[in-house]
């Protein structure tokens, strides 16, 4: 007996906690196929918007918009095809030179997309963090204003502030980022509230750090990926709006060439030549469909991302 040794039973290990046994193995698994599934996209939807960029700042040298090329017309008045002598894209209803009016309309089309699309997404997360992270009256305040913006149809009050602030370029783009800011200011406001309840959050305030500190370091940098993945989209229906009211008379105005208006004139003469209709509205949906891309690729790359894609359909 005295030769037997007796191992001593091992303790028993505590149960893990849900909260220590990190993300789960399918979603471990999963983060780098959201990252290869959405690089294509966006390196797509980025290359075509840079390549369209490219286009209009080259514009001018496809020559003036404005020049009246008669020898752009038959002999019976009608405008030139593609591929006609010295106009590439042929020429519009009076003889002037496609190629360089769409491109010059593209660089006009961008310059509101960008600028648009910047102050309105800037706008609106100013306005949501601070209702967000405040709170009180100034939370009541900001988001009920919000919520007045995002009741008004979208085109009716497109058209009736383009008749107040003018029709020019920086009248579409003060119209457009009052059409948009409220959207991007309420997704920000609910994303600002969640974060707001966050134990580094409510720690860093503990510790004394300022609200507008905590908020700058500590909330803003979570919010980066929403906001890019909410300023592409925001371009995309800038895109359509800008042009929209220029196709409907309430934006950039003839002779200065805009999609929009390009898009208006070529209606026009679609029965005998349709190609004046079928150049800006190629430039429209490659427009679009850029920023559609960029979304669409940054979405899929951010691993806690459910939503469905109508790329899966």
């Amino acid at each position: 007996m005295s030769g037997l040794s007796v191992t001593p039973p091992t303790p028993l290990a505590p149960p893990a906690r849900e909260d220590d046994a990190g993300p789960p193995i399918a979603q471990r698994t999963n983060r780098g196929s959201h990252g290869r599934q959405g690089r294509p996209l966006w390196l797509a939807g980025t290359c075509l918007l840079g390549a369209l960029i490219v286009l209009a700042l080259l514009a001018p040298l496809f020559g003036s918009p404005y020049t009246i090329h008669t020898e752009g017309l038959s002999q019976q008045g009608l405008p030139s095809g593609f591929g006609a002598a010295s106009h590439l894209m042929g020429t519009d209803a009076i003889g002037r030179d496609l190629t360089s009016r769409s491109l010059h309309g593209l660089r006009a089309t961008l310059v509101i997309a960008l600028v648009a699309n910047l102050t309105s997404v800037g706008l609106g997360t100013v306005v949501g963090l601070v209702a967000g992270f405040y709170r009180g009256w100034t939370e009541q305040a900001l988001m009920r204003i919000v919520d007045v913006f995002l009741a008004i149809p979208t085109v009716l009050s497109g058209l009736a502030l383009a008749s107040i602030v003018g029709r020019g370029t920086s009248g579409i783009i003060v119209v457009v980022t009052a059409l948009y800011w409220a959207w991007t200011a309420r997704l920000v406001y609910g994303e600002t509230v969640r974060l707001r309840g966050r134990g580094f959050v409510e720690a860093a305030l503990a510790h004394g750090v300022r609200p507008r500190t905590a908020l700058r370091r500590h909330v803003l940098p979570h919010l980066s990926t929403i906001l890019l993945n909410v300023a592409a989209l925001n371009g995309a229906a800038v895109v359509v709006v800008g042009a929209g009211l220029s196709y409907l008379g309430a934006g950039i105005q003839q002779p200065t060439p805009e999609l929009g208006n390009l898009l208006a004139e070529g209606s026009r003469t679609i029965m005998y030549a349709p190609h004046t209709l079928l150049v800006p509205l190629a430039l429209i949906v490659a427009t679009v469909l850029a920023f559609v891309l960029i979304a669409e690729g940054l979405n899929r790359r951010n691993p806690l991302s459910e939503r469905r894609s109508w790329l899966d359909a």
